[in-house]
């Protein structure tokens, strides 16, 4: 595995890894109204998504949020998503 890792060839200080995502329709819905507000590309801001939980992670070590913080994240997802129908509206 470690000569995995050196053999990979150096192309700046960063490298593109394409991964294929789904993503219930709720969270795609709210992916494509966070792009209208941010004025992102939606690929752009799944990165920028992506890098904020990995700063998560190494705060506090955990992959994933706990059952408490599921649903205060869920029920902020509710809001969110009725704010925009009702700019939208």
């Amino acid at each position: 595995m470690m000569n995995e890792i050196r053999k990979r060839k150096s192309k700046g200080p960063s490298f593109n890894v394409y991964v294929a995502v789904s993503f219930p329709n709720e969270t795609f819905c709210e992916i494509e109204n966070l792009v209208q507000q941010v004025g992102l590309a939606k690929a752009q801001l799944v990165r920028e998504l992506f890098l904020r939980g990995l700063a998560a992670y190494h705060r506090d070590g955990r992959v994933s949020e706990g059952v408490e913080q599921d649903r205060s994240v869920t029920s902020v997802s509710q809001f969110t998503n009725t704010e925009a129908v009702e700019v939208a509206a």
